[in-house]
């Protein structure tokens, strides 16, 4: 036989063996494993709530080049698909899914990707940022779920621990700094109820929170209660000429130039060689 008509049956005899091993399989190649995930919050609870797992959202957006980074190298991972039975999964879309959207929302995401860890009610247990390849990311996540200062494991404790005020503030800061404020500041709140004397040396710092809060979510009548009640109350706090160059900021940001110019002028002539002069200056400035 011419050496030219050798490759082609040599072709023809590997499908046939190919052929043959499927055939012998059942008919079809075994797909690679894959995460079993949900699109809605609602199926992700459900399902949660009956094993009291952790549910693990993937929230990405389109634009994401890391994201579909995650999706090839962390999500498809064998490691990663075999651990994967322990948790429930979730993959929304921050910019075009509703419960996407509102997560993103809820829990203050501002970089993509985010991976957030949330307990069975959904509530935010931890979260891992940026890209992970396959083996770092089970060590970020079984990092976060053994440590105790992780934000789920924080809770816990303060639920066992009603009458831990540090506790409850070092909560209320994580928190604050995760954009949660509603859960912040109802920490923070009891505390300054609960310590009216600042026996803790606390109370101050809770207050001071408490209006940073407030203004926040752009409820201004009351962060600016909240300063006045932390000036008055605790005099001789260190927080004082923050609290008094936060007010000022405050008035600014909400249109009252006048109030602000006097009360950050007040700061200056109170504290002129305090760390934040500088930073009164430049509010100046604005006005």
């Amino acid at each position: 036989m011419h050496p030219t008509t050798l490759r082609p049956a040599r072709r023809l005899c590997r499908a046939i063996l190919l052929l043959s091993a499927v055939r012998a399989a059942g008919g079809c190649v075994a797909p690679a494993p894959a995460i079993s995930r949900h699109r809605t919050m609602r199926a992700a609870t459900d399902q949660a709530a009956s094993g009291k797992r952790l549910i693990i959202v993937d929230i990405f957006t389109d634009w994401c080049g890391w994201c579909k980074e995650m999706d090839r190298n962390t999500w498809a991972d064998r490691t990663v698909v075999a651990e994967s039975k322990r948790y429930v999964f979730l993959k929304v879309n921050a910019e075009t899914e509703a419960d996407g959207i509102e997560l993103q929302k809820r829990f203050g995401v501002q970089s993509y990707p985010t991976v957030l860890l949330l307990d069975s009610s959904g509530e935010e247990f931890e979260r891992l940022e940026g890209y992970l390849p396959a083996q770092p990311f089970l060590q970020k996540l079984h990092a976060a779920i053994d440590d105790p200062e992780s934000l789920g494991n924080l809770k816990t404790r303060e639920a066992k621990e009603p009458q831990n005020v540090e506790l409850r503030h070092k909560l209320g800061l994580r928190l604050f700094k995760r954009a949660a404020y509603a859960e912040a500041q109802a920490r923070f709140q009891k505390i300054a109820d609960q310590d009216p004397e600042n026996r803790t040396e606390m109370a101050d710092s809770a207050l001071f929170h408490l209006a940073l809060c407030q203004a926040s979510t752009r409820d201004t009548d009351h962060a600016l209660q909240s300063l006045d009640r932390l000036r008055s109350r605790f005099p001789a706090s260190g927080l004082v000429p923050k609290a008094s160059l936060l007010e000022g900021e405050i008035l600014l940001r909400s249109g009252r130039r006048d109030a602000a110019r006097s009360r950050i002028e007040d700061f200056l002539r109170r504290y002129p060689e305090h760390q934040l002069a500088d930073q009164a200056k430049r509010l100046l400035s604005e006005l």
